[in-house]
């Protein structure tokens, strides 16, 4: 609930003014009963048929204002919620989007999904419906002094009840709480695992591990479905005895409204009055148990998304150099993953000058995409500096940096949208001739030729409708969008035909013949022989730098 307690201190007024709406809407609802005990003791004792359109017009008139008020009041609690429901959209995008790729990388694809979800989950708990339920507790009060009023037995009948039906549904909600937190984690887990297995159904299949991955998929479900019937056991138990205290509570007060009733204490009316009073005094309680659930979840997604924002953040900030020039220098460099026993390099220190071309080579693992990743700002150097112009890249504004580097990744990816949003979307000042230049530098331009649609063929679900070799080339393309003078291709022709390849090979003398710098990771033996200098990571720990006498770049 605190939560609510937020979003009630946030707006003072409008807390007050949803308060006063509710204390009308409560003491309007007390018209149903002063009408069940004036109908009986008025008209049923006399007769008399204008007492009878009198109180029914009255409890008309009083139902018709409760309506309206309540109707008031569900906006007002909407109103209550919009703009803190944007602020948690607003503030999970932007944290997911801006945590430092190592710290994003300890959290699976699922996981992320989840902590995406966590703002709608808290928005659906804390609707107007939810918040109006929360604050019509406080005016039980209202109702007990109605009946002690009418009843001082009958009152402290109720006062029992309420009482230990509010003790289980604190008691009941802790446990949910428990339940509710292994349950999630479980069914993290359980999802992640059938992401694996999706992903990887041909190599289950080619290398016979079905039954395997079925064991452990039936174990983890097993769990997982265990704990969904403990969960509903919790949330049964405690519908049948809210329904059960409800029927209690009701049996209870007419036995002693009918024992009061013989010794002339109370009449017929008042004993059918105080029990639909109690049945209103028990109802915000049962009430508040239903949503115990919906709550808790809520409460350990805001708890998900604290922790999510207590992650690392990159620079919003920082320089910018007016004139980059494309130089890069490695000043005693090393690099380690969390809980390596060693360092994937170190002591690396290299001067590359502006305009320079270096292949940086090594098997599988050996760290080539790492450093790729180091240079464009992805990661961080356990130990040492890269920098630009002098500039270290911790100094230099992210947004910046990103826009002086052609970067090539090995797996690409794609935002939703057309092929040219994808390609504005690095840089927007691209017009027309520039698009098609690009399209053409990349060897993209026969897909675009042939697509019904050009340049606005849509690209869904990260372009499964492209062939590998044309979703390099649009990346390609992507890559050099920026028109940045440092250029980073991570293995730019691996998987691709040898037609491919003598496209990029061109490219890269091309974008040399420019001055651009080049640092080009690969294992192709065409493009180490025609470096210059060659950066060497199969050499460990400290990569091995080697000058090379270029041979025909073609």
């Amino acid at each position: 609930m605190r939560e609510l307690r937020l979003r009630l201190s946030a707006y003072r007024l409008l807390t007050i003014e949803l308060l006063l709406a509710s204390l009308f809407i409560n003491l309007l609802s007390l018209a149903s009963s002063i009408y069940v005990i004036q109908l009986f003791n008025r008209y049923i004792s006399y007769g008399v048929d204008a007492t009878l359109i009198t109180l029914t017009t009255g409890v008309c008139i009083a139902l018709l204002f409760e309506h309206s008020f309540q109707r008031l009041r569900l906006k007002m609690a909407e109103m209550l919620g919009k703009e803190r429901n944007q602020q948690l959209l607003t503030s999970t995008f932007y944290n997911l989007t801006h945590i430092k790729t190592s710290a994003l990388q300890q959290l699976s694809l699922y996981q992320r999904q989840e902590i995406m979800q966590c703002p709608d989950i808290i928005a659906d708990a804390y609707c107007a419906a939810n918040i109006t339920a929360v604050l019509d507790l406080p005016f039980i009060l209202l109702y007990l002094i109605a009946l002690f009023f009418i009843s001082p037995i009958l009152g402290f009948v109720t006062l029992f009840f309420i009482s230990a039906v509010f003790i289980f549904t604190q008691f009941n909600q802790s446990h949910l709480q428990k339940t509710l937190l292994a349950l999630n984690e479980l069914n993290t887990n359980t999802k992640n695992i059938a992401q694996v297995i999706n992903q990887n159904i041909d190599t289950i299949r080619l290398f016979e591990q079905n039954q395997t991955t079925r064991k452990l998929y039936e174990q983890k479900t097993s769990d997982l479905q265990q704990i969904k019937s403990e969960l509903a056991n919790l949330q049964n138990h405690s519908q049948l005895i809210n329904k059960s205290g409800q029927a209690l509570l009701s049996i209870t007060i007419y036995a002693t409204g009918a024992f009061l009733a013989v010794k002339g204490e109370v009449d017929v009316g008042m004993l059918i009055g105080a029990n639909i009073l109690a049945m209103r005094t028990l109802l915000p309680i049962t009430r508040f148990a239903q949503l115990s659930e919906v709550f808790t979840k809520a409460e350990q997604a805001l708890e998900r998304l604290q922790r999510f924002a207590l992650l690392e953040t990159e620079r919003d900030g920082g320089s910018a150099l007016a004139n980059y020039s494309g130089s890069l220098t490695f000043k005693d460099v090393a690099f380690s993953y969390p809980n390596a026993t060693t360092p994937l390099f170190e002591s690396l220190n290299l001067d590359i000058p502006a305009g320079s071309v270096v292949v940086v080579t090594g098997g599988n693992s050996t760290g080539k995409t790492t450093l790729a990743r180091l240079i464009a700002g992805l990661l961080e150097p356990s130990r040492g500096q890269i920098l630009a112009d002098k500039l270290t890249l911790q100094q230099i504004a992210p947004n910046w940096w990103h826009s002086q580097l052609c970067y090539l990744p090995q797996n690409v990816h794609f935002l939703p949208g057309t092929i040219k949003d994808n390609l504005l979307n690095i840089n927007a000042n691209l017009d027309s001739a520039q698009l098609n230049a690009l399209i053409t530098a990349a060897d993209f331009a026969d897909f675009i030729d042939h697509s019904p649609d050009g340049l606005d063929t849509l690209i869904v679900n990260n372009g499964e409708q492209l062939t590998f070799g044309q979703r390099r080339r649009f990346a390609l393309a992507r890559a050099l969008a920026s028109y940045g003078k440092l250029v980073v291709f991570d293995e730019p022709t691996d998987g691709l035909d040898q037609n491919a390849c003598q496209a990029i090979y061109k490219l890269l003398i091309a974008l040399s013949r420019e001055g651009r710098t080049l640092i080009v990771f690969s294992q192709d033996p065409k493009i180490i022989q025609s470096a210059p200098l060659i950066l060497d990571l199969n050499s460990k720990p400290i990569p091995r730098i080697s000058q090379n006498i270029p041979q025909d770049k073609t």
